[in-house]
């Protein structure tokens, strides 16, 4: 994204703070601030509302992490297939 300057942000510190403002870890202040900076820039603009929409989308598909155990099991699975393509 282009490195401009609107309303005491630049770009790069409004995506940090886009980023933030997603997981509800940005200040009122940072907010307010972003929310100037986003008036007027619009290829922020459109990050921000990319951003919003694969948080949406992330919370939707209700993914699930793989415990250590899991992973061991795969881990152990997939090396005995390699070893068996490789005789």
């Amino acid at each position: 994204m282009p490195k401009r300057k609107f309303f005491i942000f630049d770009c790069s510190k409004a995506e940090n703070c886009c980023d933030k403002s997603q997981y509800n870890e940005a200040g009122i202040r940072e907010k307010i601030s972003m929310l100037m900076h986003l008036l007027l820039c619009r290829p922020c603009r459109k990050y921000t509302s990319k951003n919003t929409k694969l948080t949406h989308l992330i919370k939707k598909s209700n993914l699930k992490t793989c415990s250590e155990q899991e992973k061991k099991v795969w881990k152990k699975s997939l090396e005995k297939e390699m070893a068996k393509k490789e005789s």
